[in-house]
């Protein structure tokens, strides 16, 4: 697992493993009524088109993310293998930020 700097665009993601910073709006949210993962929900940032979304998922019992709200997310680029789904993955400790700057 790398870690790459600074912000990394959803499209580039590709389920690598590495540790990513992104910024992204959140447009769905499921709220999961099991031990782990807490919640799933999508993500869109500006290098994806109107129809295109990345799904998220978190296993940090204390991070909830709302939708419609922006945040700078510190994950893992993951590739979930039974579905070859990318997702950012966003573990125990994960970096979240809420921010007001609502450009994806």
């Amino acid at each position: 697992m790398a870690v790459r700097e600074g912000l990394t665009q959803l499209t580039d993601l590709s389920g690598s493993g590495d540790n990513v910073l992104v910024k992204a709006l959140v447009t769905h949210i499921q709220d999961l009524d099991s031990h782990k993962p807490y919640q799933k929900g999508l993500l869109r940032d500006r290098s994806m088109s109107d129809d295109e979304v990345r799904p998220f998922v978190v296993y940090d019992e204390d991070l909830r993310l709302d939708k419609g709200k922006v945040y700078v997310l510190n994950g893992t680029d993951y590739e979930y293998t039974k579905t070859g789904e990318i997702q950012v993955v966003l573990g125990e400790d994960a970096y979240c930020e809420e921010i007001t700057d609502t450009t994806e």
